[in-house]
């Protein structure tokens, strides 16, 4: 589909708004534009929610309030690093190009206590927003409000969920001990080598990722949204304060700017004048499509550092936290790894075929996105670095875009998310 061709003497505010980015932030935020009123282009190289979006673990972690950048996990890089089966390692092509970015998380991680606050602001109303974006997107049955399950395997390790309790409930976040027969009675299918678990009561699960994705594309075509397939590569300032977006054969023009492109934002962001420390951290998945494991809610393995999540789709599982950028292709040990996490787990999942995914994750340094309105084009807004938390913070980042558009106030402090806050 492509824009009909503009009058030579139009205003940019003749333009529609241009959200770069179909994922599921980019999706959220183009239908919250439009059910505001507002005349919306929604730009990308690929189909709508093909991208990270497509293999996320499905989880609505409202509870995931620390920054990966923290001292804890200073602490375990060493073993991180170098240890055997470990959830977090460099792909060895990429050491020398992520040194710079791994420095600056250092430093952040000796703030982490900002970074709290500031993921605790942006996930204490992320369930409300999300469940009337899928409200006003039709599909609100595709999300499942049980919880989720911590798990242990190992009796040892039971001292180590009990002080991650109390360090939440600490932070205002909800969490019981399960011994192992209530385990059982939520997750019949799961290994009888569980020992117990955390139950997390207020978060939430999807049944399909990727059918949420295509409901929020659907939503926002029904509403008059137009959708363009095309890879913008130059982005420049017309006189009137808009934009012109442009690939190798097309000219988007634009009043106002969204780029929520995920780990494509880097050079799109620079070119409206921020040089962000943006990276890529690559997730894994295999998803047992035959496999309909008797699980109320979702596990993560303590263990294993691994999700485990029932959908309609099959059983998934995803792991592992791999900084290798955007163009290296997956290591095929990781997923032998997860298929070996899912046969431990799941008995039943025993010489059962699987399909994999693996998708980059956008995250700074300091692990907070970047949300907020760039200080030389007030008329652009950036929305990306949600690292794993895309899925769950997509309804209340589409809020504060929306927010920012309209000039209204956002409701929480924009501050930690501001885009210089690297310089």
């Amino acid at each position: 589909m492509t824009l009909p061709e503009s009058k030579a003497d139009a205003s940019s505010a003749d333009h529609p708004i241009a959200v770069v980015g179909a994922g599921i932030i980019g999706l959220a935020i183009a239908l919250r534009l439009v059910l505001a009123g507002k005349s919306v282009v929604l730009v990308d190289r690929q189909a709508p929610g093909t991208g990270c979006s497509f293999g996320n673990a499905g989880v609505i972690a409202t509870d995931s309030i620390e920054p990966l950048a923290s001292p804890r996990t200073l602490a375990m890089t060493p073993q991180y690093l170098f240890g055997k089966n470990s959830p977090l390692s460099v792909h060895p092509r990429y050491a020398l190009q992520i040194m710079p970015w791994l420095w600056r998380f250092v430093a952040a991680s000796l703030h982490h206590t900002n970074g709290i606050a500031a993921l605790k602001s942006l996930l204490a109303p992320s369930l409300d927003s999300f469940t009337r974006l899928l409200a006003d997107a039709g599909c609100s049955g595709l999300l499942a409000q049980r919880g989720y399950l911590l798990v242990c395997e190992r009796a040892s390790n039971k001292h180590k969920l009990l002080a991650r309790q109390h360090w939440f409930a600490e932070h205002g976040i909800d969490s019981r001990w399960l011994e192992q027969a209530a385990v059982r009675r939520l997750a019949p299918d799961l290994t009888p080598s569980v020992y117990g678990g955390l139950l997390f009561p207020d978060t939430a699960h999807v049944a399909d990722p990727h059918a949420i994705c295509r409901a929020l594309c659907d939503a926002f075509l029904r509403r008059g949204g137009q959708l363009i397939v095309a890879d913008v590569q130059r982005i420049r300032c017309d006189s009137g304060a808009g934009f012109v977006l442009e690939d190798a054969d097309r000219q988007i023009n634009a009043s106002k700017l969204v780029i929520a492109a995920g780990g494509w934002s880097r050079s799109l962001a620079e070119q409206l004048g921020h040089r962000l420390p943006l990276e890529v951290e690559r997730g894994y998945h295999l998803t047992a499509n035959d496999l309909h494991a008797d699980l109320s809610v979702p596990i993560a393995s303590y263990e294993r550092h691994t999700y485990m999540t029932p959908m309609t789709i099959g059983t998934r599982i995803t792991g592992f936290v791999e900084f290798g950028g955007l163009q290296l292709p997956p290591r095929q040990q990781h997923f032998q790894r997860l298929q070996q996490h899912l046969q431990a787990l799941l008995p039943q999942a025993q010489n059962m075929t699987a399909t994999s995914w693996m998708g980059g994750r956008p995250s700074l340094p300091d692990h907070l996105p970047v949300i907020g309105r760039t200080t030389k084009h007030p008329n652009a807004v950036l929305a990306f670095g949600h690292q794993h938390l895309g899925l769950t913070l997509c309804g209340i980042t589409a809020d504060l875009v929306c927010a920012l558009i309209n000039e209204r106030p956002a409701g929480i402090d924009m501050l930690p998310f501001r885009c210089d806050r690297f310089n």
